[in-house]
């Protein structure tokens, strides 16, 4: 009923809208949680926002790559053919393939205008669509022998669906949170309203409050909630219920006091013994590449599985938390101050990747099947547990560069290396401020096959960075690169972070995959 409110208030919400959301709650409940139900309702409001501005700019991109597509005659794959073997420079543009084709084109771009002009009117009024418990499990309901599923059953999923209420931190209270409280021994005690109070067993100095008989006790991440709630910081708990397991689960998140200050990334490259791990994301794993200072690869590393495709969420995420877990646990062997990734997105080829690739589906697949943004996240917030840097640099001509100047030299009889390999040694060479090219007179060791990792010391502070190049246009300018600390996105400070090995999106401050506890 608050969520309905806030969504009608649109874009005429006040404060004095949301005193007045708050009195009416606290009529049927209490103060605390007429504060938490409002404030979950106004966060989901500016979720549906975010997301509807997000989709206008993917929807703006895909008509004007399609706009201009349709205007080019159709060309056959013979026609084309004639057309690169005879152009004298410059890149071709090349229509559709066929008059049916160019047709069903025409019919999406009428669609997708709709679809544009349906979004500018709702976002100009302030409107919203928010279905609370998803809109997939909303469309099973009309479709209930195709889910394979029966009526009862979809009933309880979409009441475990939105069986969950949250209870904000407050710094400065017992235990971080009034209104959901968790003792260091486990106990666990929820603030219940007026409406419930005779469920109450515990009414000690008028309170009302329910003691839970099962004891808390998180399976990660013990000591950093222990400190927390030691402290008295604030600790926000949300309880969820899983409908296929019959259990409640409590989920703790919480904002890590700061952290002492960290060396600049210009520190960290002045130790001549530093070493960066690269890595190369490709789809379905990870190629890790090992340099020193000097920007000469060290050791042979093999990849890394990460298996995404056709899986769940929730094994999708493990797969994901898995292979960082490896990729530090290696960057911890080798010694490795930092580790290079590539700055990947794909955002404007998901938006766009239909109009303009429309005929090349498996290309489609693979690349809205690789969580770039998730992986760099995740990486970053888990590699700051460990005190490892993380640096992001552009991945511009890395494969060509990797196959033309180091796919030779680090080949062996006895052990092949791909071009992913060689790919995440330009990587790690351009966040070492290197060009990618290998000088003729190239140090000794850097084609011995059989160099092993030597012993490193303990790794500096830890950071993100962010490098950028300049003059990727030519091959000549590969190595130039300008290094900029990224400040709220992907350095390490007091954000909010989860009972779990990940921090917050860097991005919203939403935390995401909150370790659990059982209630039952």
């Amino acid at each position: 009923a608050d969520l309905a409110r806030r969504c009608r208030a649109g874009l005429d919400h006040s404060e004095e809208v949301w005193a007045e959301r708050k009195r009416a709650i606290t009529k049927e409940s209490s103060s605390r949680w007429a504060g938490a139900i409002t404030k979950a309702s106004n966060d989901a409001f500016a979720t549906a926002r975010r997301n509807q501005l997000r989709q206008q700019a993917d929807l703006t991109r895909a008509i004007a790559t399609l706009a201009e597509k349709v205007e080019l005659p159709c060309h056959s794959a013979q026609e084309r053919g004639e057309l690169r073997a005879s152009r004298a420079g410059g890149k071709l543009k090349f229509g559709y393939r066929s008059s049916p084709e160019l047709a069903l084109k025409r019919q999406r771009l009428q669609h997708l205008r709709a679809s544009l002009a349906r979004l500018d009117r709702d976002l100009e009024a302030g409107r919203v669509h928010i279905t609370r418990g998803g809109k997939r499990l909303l469309r099973h309901r009309l479709h209930l022998e195709q889910a394979g599923i029966t009526k009862e059953q979809w009933c309880g999923r979409w009441d475990a669906s939105r069986w969950w209420i949250t209870a904000n931190g407050e710094s400065g209270k017992s235990f971080g949170n009034e209104t959901i409280r968790v003792s260091p021994e486990g106990v666990m005690e929820v603030d219940l309203p007026q409406a419930l109070a005779r469920l109450a067993n515990v009414t000690m100095g008028g309170l009302t409050r329910y003691r839970f008989q099962a004891a808390v006790h998180f399976s990660y991440r013990q000591a950093e909630w222990l400190a927390q709630v030691k402290g008295d910081r604030a600790v926000a708990y949300t309880i969820s219920f899983d409908q296929a397991k019959d259990r409640f689960y409590l989920d703790a998140s919480l904002t890590p006091a700061s952290p002492a200050p960290v060396p600049a990334y210009q520190e960290l490259l002045a130790d001549p013994a530093a070493r960066t791990l690269a890595v190369d994301h490709n789809h379905g794993f990870l190629a890790p590449a090992l340099l020193d200072r000097s920007g000469n690869p060290v050791g042979r590393l093999r990849p890394i599985p990460l298996v995404t495709e056709n899986l769940s969420a929730s094994t999708r995420d493990g797969h994901l938390r898995q292979a960082i877990t490896q990729l530090l646990d290696l960057a911890e062997v080798s010694g490795a101050s930092a580790i290079t990734i590539e700055d990947l997105g794909f955002s404007e080829m998901r938006s766009t990747g239909r109009e303009r690739y429309g005929s090349r589906r498996w290309f489609r697949k693979v690349v809205s099947g690789m969580p770039t943004a998730k992986f760099r996240d995740r990486l970053v917030a888990m590699a700051s547990r460990r005190g490892i840097a993380v640096v992001g640099v552009p991945a511009a001509y890395s494969s060509i560069w990797g196959r033309q100047h180091w796919l030779a030299p680090l080949w062996a009889p006895h052990q092949q290396v791909s071009g992913h390999t060689a790919a995440a040694v330009v990587l790690g060479r351009r966040a070492l401020g290197h060009s990618a090219r290998r000088r003729p007179q190239a140090s000794p060791g850097v084609t011995t096959p059989d160099r092993r990792i030597e012993a490193a010391g303990q790794p500096a502070g830890v950071e993100s960075y962010h490098v950028e190049c300049v003059g990727m246009a030519g091959t000549g300018g590969e190595g130039q690169s300008k290094i900029r600390r990224r400040q709220g996105s992907h350095t390490t400070g007091a954000r909010p972070e989860t009972a779990t090995a990940c921090l917050a999106d860097p991005r919203s401050g939403r935390t995401v995959g909150p370790d659990r506890v059982s209630l039952g």
